[in-house]
């Protein structure tokens, strides 16, 4: 289990709502929804269970709300959720993904295709008023196990790595497969690493993935390279990230990534070249367990990083204040 494993979420009916207010905010005054109420619907998504299902937990009391297997068969290995908080795709031993609903009935009414509700059996228009976690898409493509997912609410895409090495497109709504991306490729044959390593034909286990909204991702393997793409299966760059990397996240505006492993330091890179342009130093708190960054949504507020570390503390790291304040 990793952070790759958990997720928070309103849910898609809270957030709909939300967005319906807001748009409505300029015709008439509206009343904003309770915050007594979003606490009460905010939900803590988790997998690796030994029963391979997906559980869902209320924040408050993590008191068991409901849990599925969506028709995984075998462990489910990570999961990633959207933006708007209603859509979750999971990865699974089984090779397969899956496109999840989160408390919105609605969506899940219009996503579910027929051969979803042929296997798990049921009526998607009478079942998914009754549960708040529902299975829309099963996306195909891998052959082996997935260990990875990235997935962009605003791209409607995801992308996901598997043990030998491929990386797999997908759009999330349609469920459509789009294309099929090996790593083990991004040298020419017989060409080497800049660090002078053979990596041609080597079949590398994908460890983590960030994708960001201009459709560039990461993907970072088992022998701790680092390497760039678009999802048009563009090859932009690499990079030796000298590590086992735990977390890598995109941060505002997709120029910067975040990453950091076990070596203890979090790392700042630039997304189109992967050079690294600053270093914190957190040895004292051993190493680098997660990385979240405050939600692009909430600009202008002040952003913040949050650091979880092996001790079991979490840093908050803020912006230079007096270099913004030079410039």
């Amino acid at each position: 289990a990793g952070s790759w494993s958990f997720g928070l979420t309103l849910g898609g009916s809270i957030k709909y709502m939300q967005q319906k207010r807001r748009v409505a905010m300029g015709k008439r005054r509206y009343k904003e929804i309770p915050q007594n109420a979003l606490d009460a619907s905010a939900m803590l998504l988790s997998c690796g269970y030994w029963d391979n299902t997906i559980k869902a937990h209320s924040v408050e009391g993590l008191k068991l709300k409901c849990s599925g297997h969506g028709g995984h068969r075998g462990a489910i290995n990570c999961l990633s959720i959207g933006d708007e908080g209603g859509l979750m795709v999971t990865g699974g031993q089984d090779a397969t993904c899956r496109v999840w609903t989160v408390d919105w009935h609605d969506m899940a009414i219009a996503l579910t295709d027929g051969y979803v509700q042929t296997a798990l059996g049921g009526n998607a228009s009478s079942s998914s008023k009754e549960r708040t976690l529902n299975c829309c898409h099963i996306l195909w493509g891998h052959d082996a196990p997935i260990t990875c997912l990235s997935f962009s609410s605003d791209l409607d895409a995801v992308v996901s790595g598997s043990v030998d090495g491929i990386v797999c497109v997908h759009t999330v709504r349609r469920g459509k497969f789009v294309r099929k991306i090996d790593t083990s490729k991004f040298f020419p044959d017989g060409g080497s690493s800049p660090e002078g390593t053979n990596s041609s034909n080597q079949k590398k286990l994908v460890r983590t993935l960030a994708l960001n909204d201009h459709g560039t991702f990461v993907a970072h393997l088992e022998n701790d390279m680092l390497q760039s793409y678009t999802i048009n299966a563009v090859k932009l760059c690499c990079a030796d990230a000298g590590e086992k990397l735990n977390a890598m996240e995109m941060c505002s505006g997709g120029e910067m990534l975040v990453t950091g492993g076990e070596s203890c330091h979090v790392v700042i890179r630039t997304v189109g070249d992967l050079i690294v342009r600053c270093v914190l130093d957190l040895s004292s708190h051993g190493p680098i367990r997660c990385i979240k960054l405050t939600p692009d949504k909430l600009n202008p507020a002040p952003q913040f990083m949050y650091i979880g570390t092996d001790d079991g503390r979490v840093t908050i790291v803020d912006r230079d204040l007096k270099r913004n304040r030079k410039k």
